[in-house]
């Protein structure tokens, strides 16, 4: 049996506030998975209803199951971005992949009255486990709204700089801490927040994988968080 580490214990409670902040739009996704299987059962209901129609039940029979097959992935899916494993790494399009968690959090972001006003590139690939790397940036993108005044827009961009994925956010926040993991393991005092534990982690992640992650600020008080990651040959 594998021993349990600190990384470990701190991944895993990266995942389950994360979780946390995204119970509604998780539920959001699985009830809207379930409109294709309803739809498919309702056809179902009525070419019941009409045995002279063979072509409305072979119809309504081929949708059902489309929709079951697909819930069942994305049911497998969800359990994999709930629940940490081992994964191997495969290459993962950034910015398909913020498209995506934008898309995930909109009805979060929406009832805080906050825009992400995203910028990015469609062909920067990098070579990353893909649900650890989904984790920290959907984390990242709900925790950096934390304490946002309603009506701030967070500009998000996903670039090439040089032989690097270059992945932005911009707001009015004050520039956040980001403590080592070492500096956490090795204090009695509990993480701040969230947002510090989830920098931590992808500021470990990305250094164990060639890259990098920054903070700045300039002199209206905005700052940048910047992920640098190595992106894969265009």
């Amino acid at each position: 049996m594998k021993a349990i580490t600190s990384i470990d214990m701190l991944e895993a409670a990266a995942y389950a506030l994360v979780s946390a902040r995204c119970r509604a739009s998780y539920i959001h996704d699985i009830r809207g998975g379930l409109q294709a299987l309803y739809g498919g059962v309702e056809l179902l209901t009525r070419a019941a209803k009409s045995p002279d129609n063979s072509g409305l039940a072979d119809k309504a029979a081929g949708l059902a199951k489309s929709a079951l097959a697909k819930h069942e992935k994305s049911l497998v899916d969800l359990v994999d971005q709930l629940t940490p494993r081992p994964e191997s790494a495969a290459p993962v399009n950034a910015g398909g992949l913020f498209v995506d968690i934008l898309q995930f959090i909109r009805n979060d972001v929406a009832n805080k009255a906050i825009t992400f006003r995203l910028d990015a590139a469609r062909d920067i690939v990098v070579l990353a486990e893909a649900h650890k790397i989904r984790l920290l940036l959907l984390g990242l993108s709900i925790t950096l709204t934390d304490g946002l005044a309603a009506g701030t827009v967070v500009d998000v961009k996903v670039r090439r700089s040089n032989h690097y994925a270059l992945i932005q956010y911009a707001s009015v926040v004050p520039c956040p801490v980001i403590p080592t993991l070492e500096e956490i393991r090795g204090s009695t005092d509990p993480v701040s927040s969230a947002r510090e534990l989830l920098l931590s982690l992808t500021q470990s992640w990305a250094a164990a994988n060639g890259g990098r992650l920054e903070v700045s600020v300039d002199a209206t008080g905005a700052n940048a968080v910047r992920l640098y990651y190595p992106a894969l040959a265009a």
